[in-house]
């Protein structure tokens, strides 16, 4: 390694620093003030083409690092969607700095901005209805069910349950929090089908990132014939170094609810009405309290709702999914579109053509079930 790299390095967009270790295999931890994420290590780091390079986010927003050492400073860039941004870092210290990993979701301003994120999400708070997209959603229901999923005692969850009953929805969510943890560093594997997720899990501690959770989860929901699907919730910028990703559940009595397994939540409002992903957008923009349920933990260790409130309200901006939910299905696919719901008058001059064509501001399309 090029000892000249070592030490920590910041670049003012998106408030990044990296700190990289006198180590080898080399070692590297990033850091992003516009979103709260301290001292995470990327995806995988590795040398090619005379550059050290390091992947962050899931596959579908991976962002490839490409850098090298000149004249002081490290320059390079990164690609995303097939589009390259050159980025530059200055030296702050010779040493880097080793602190844990933390989530810190305050009251953040939006990167080049004064506009904090509840005030960017109020400028942006309407969708163009005036026209339609095609793009309905699809579900597959049913289906034979995995053999690994009973390594589990998945069929001790939903025995004796009325198909018709809510309760199957909240005992497949319990089912998943009890067997497999977040962990936003280490992705989600390559497949995404059940058995290719919960195969992830067994070789990675039993964690998985937000993405894989959701997919699961939805995935078990469609598998007892209840429409689901999950929901990639993106912030204002783009390109962006944290998204989250939930399930929109249409549950057996007809209510729609957003289920996170990544906090093992949902919520409801004030008359104890189940909170879906669209009503939640409403009710942050309306400064409208909701109340987790009581089970409600980061992989055990409790909850905190206004930090939730702050992280939800980053990433209820855009959202995007899949227009067919279906088992192994995540992204374009020859049958399957991915859409994006953006807010009205939202510039999207710096989008590819490709990604421009999946883009919809219809809200009451996009949300049709």
């Amino acid at each position: 390694m090029d000892k000249r790299l070592v030490g920590k390095w910041y670049k003012e967009e998106l408030g990044e620093t990296i700190n990289i270790f006198d180590e080898e295999p080399l070692r590297m931890k990033m850091s992003f003030s516009s979103s709260g994420h301290y001292n995470f290590e990327p995806n995988c780091i590795y040398e090619k083409d005379g550059c050290y390079c390091f992947e962050i986010n899931d596959e579908y927003y991976r962002m490839v690092y490409h850098l090298q050492f000149k004249d002081g400073e490290i320059i390079g860039f990164y690609t995303q969607h097939g589009k390259e941004t050159p980025v530059k870092y200055g030296k702050v210290s010779d040493v880097p700095d080793d602190e844990p990993y933390q989530y810190m979701p305050t009251e953040i301003y939006v990167p080049k901005t004064d506009k904090t994120r509840i005030e960017v999400l109020k400028q942006y708070a309407e969708y163009d209805r005036t026209r339609d997209y095609g793009c309905d959603s699809t579900f597959v229901l049913g289906g034979e069910v995995p053999d690994i999923l009973e390594k589990y005692d998945y069929s001790g969850y939903i025995n004796g349950l009325n198909t018709s009953s809510d309760e199957i929805v909240f005992r497949l969510l319990d089912f998943i929090c009890d067997h497999f943890r977040h962990d936003g560093k280490h992705g989600l594997g390559s497949g995404r089908t059940i058995t290719d997720l919960i195969q992830f899990c067994e070789k990675n501690d039993y964690k998985s990132n937000c993405r894989g959770l959701a997919i699961m989860l939805a995935s078990l929901l469609r598998l007892n014939n209840i429409k689901a699907q999950h929901i990639t919730c993106m912030p204002f910028e783009d390109p962006f170094d944290d998204c989250h990703v939930v399930v929109d559940c249409l549950l057996p009595s007809g209510k729609r609810i957003m289920l996170d397994p990544t906090n093992r939540l949902y919520y409801k409002d004030k008359d104890g009405e189940y909170v879906s992903l669209p009503h939640l957008r409403e009710m942050l923009l309306n400064d409208e309290p909701f109340f987790e349920n009581e089970t409600a933990s980061y992989n055990g260790a409790g909850f905190d709702r206004n930090d939730n409130r702050n992280y939800m309200t980053k990433n209820t901006f855009r959202f995007a999914r899949c227009t067919l939910n279906k088992e192994g299905v995540d992204g374009r696919t020859e049958t399957s579109r991915y859409i994006e719901l953006i807010p009205k008058n939202y510039s999207i001059d710096g989008f590819s053509e490709m990604r421009k064509k999946d883009f919809v501001y219809n809200d009451i399309e996009f949300w049709r079930i």
